[in-house]
């Protein structure tokens, strides 16, 4: 396998003669072409969206509270939420190098160094704990319109509870070695004529090099992948039984009606049909609501995950593609995109929950009415 090749030797790091920082290989993207693009996509427009991530997500599980958790899937999508937003309060640390270089360009590439490391991780690994949980909330949802009686009453919110804390440790904790993999080592630059902090290979990753990444790669791949294949199957699951369900009423409805010769009986049993079909047409309704709200969810993972399936794939069987290695400068430009991608992920549920659930867009008026009648009823 073509990831085996390199593993028996260090990564090749280039540094500067005299301060030993590390100096990428211009292989595909230059450094100047690295730097604007970090710019554009990084520290503007996933800063951007990570403020909104931020509010989004404290929206959401405001409304998810003042519903009450009276059911599991309240609690699980706050769990989900609670996620996204420390995944998003990530996303706003690892850019303030944008802020910072007006200030000071060594403590700019000194706190980037850092964020590189530590917050790009902690987003890449939130990003998959998240897809696990919607996975888990899809295969409630499924179960729930299979055996719905039964599922009721063994998947309670405290259980919800329990599964997706359990959940959260599980993935995140199959992640948690990635942090220990490098060293932040102070050293003096002659470009800033400071003294700034980078990241190097430290014992650990000197010793474990090949099994290591093997694993993380592979760790990296199988999670979402997995997701999307359980989100896909519980959604043509849930389709079929909505369906179904439908054509019974429908069919149940027709069998029920009689024509009678007698015209009032005929006037009573017309009322009757029409009355049965509005009811059977609004089922319908909400059945269509349920199946294209799970669609756009499946649809979403779909477009933020698969990117970073593929980036993983290519990591996997090309090894210096990585952080410190030959191809350092495309890998940090394609880590730019996955971070865009999974900040828009993390910030988009509120304009999803908001037009397609009526329970959560009532309970979001709500607050927001209460709120703006509170402010004008206190005097200026």
């Amino acid at each position: 396998m073509a990831s085996n090749t390199s593993h028996n030797s260090l990564p090749t790091v280039h540094t500067d003669s005299q301060s030993a920082e590390f100096v990428p290989l211009e292989i595909f993207v230059t450094n100047d072409q690295r730097r604007i693009a970090e710019i554009i996509i990084d520290l503007s427009f996933s800063f951007i969206v990570a403020c909104i991530g931020i509010v989004t997500n404290i929206l959401v599980v405001i409304v998810f509270s003042k519903q009450g958790f009276k059911d599991s899937v309240s609690v699980s999508m706050t769990i989900i939420a609670c996620w996204d937003f420390f995944k998003c309060v990530a996303g706003v640390l690892q850019r303030l190098p944008g802020p910072m270089s007006l200030v000071s360009a060594a403590l700019a590439k000194s706190w980037s160094n850092i964020s590189a490391i530590e917050f790009n991780y902690f987003l890449s690994f939130s990003t998959y704990v998240a897809s696990v949980l919607a996975a888990y909330v899809s295969v409630e949802r499924c179960l729930c319109v299979s055996m719905p009686f039964k599922v009721k009453e063994l998947i309670t919110p405290k259980v919800a509870l329990f599964f997706g804390l359990l959940i959260s440790a599980v993935v995140f904790g199959c992640f948690m070695v990635m942090f220990f993999v490098y060293d932040i080592v102070w050293i003096f630059s002659d470009h800033f004529n400071a003294t700034i902090a980078v990241y190097v290979n430290n014992v650990f990753f000197s010793r474990n090099p090949g099994p290591l990444f093997q694993y993380y790669n592979l760790s990296g791949i199988i999670w979402p992948t997995s997701s999307l294949g359980i989100i896909a199957g519980s959604t043509a699951i849930i389709a079929y039984h909505l369906r179904k369900s439908s054509q019974f009423r429908l069919k149940s409805a027709s069998a029920g009606q009689t024509w009678d010769s007698n015209i009032e009986c005929f006037k009573e049993t017309k009322a009757k049909f029409s009355k049965s079909t509005g009811q059977q047409n609004q089922m319908s309704a909400r059945d269509r609501q349920v199946v294209k709200m799970l669609l756009v969810v499946m649809c979403v993972n779909l477009v933020m995950l698969t990117p970073r399936i593929v980036h993983y794939t290519v990591k996997y069987f090309i090894y210096e593609f990585y952080f410190l290695r030959t191809y350092h400068n495309i890998f940090i430009c394609m880590t730019y995109f996955l971070a865009a991608f999974d900040l828009i992920d993390a910030a988009i549920p509120l304009f999803i929950f908001y037009p397609m659930s009526t329970s959560f867009r009532t309970t979001f008026n709500d607050i927001f009415r209460c709120v703006c009648v509170t402010n004008k009823a206190v005097p200026n």
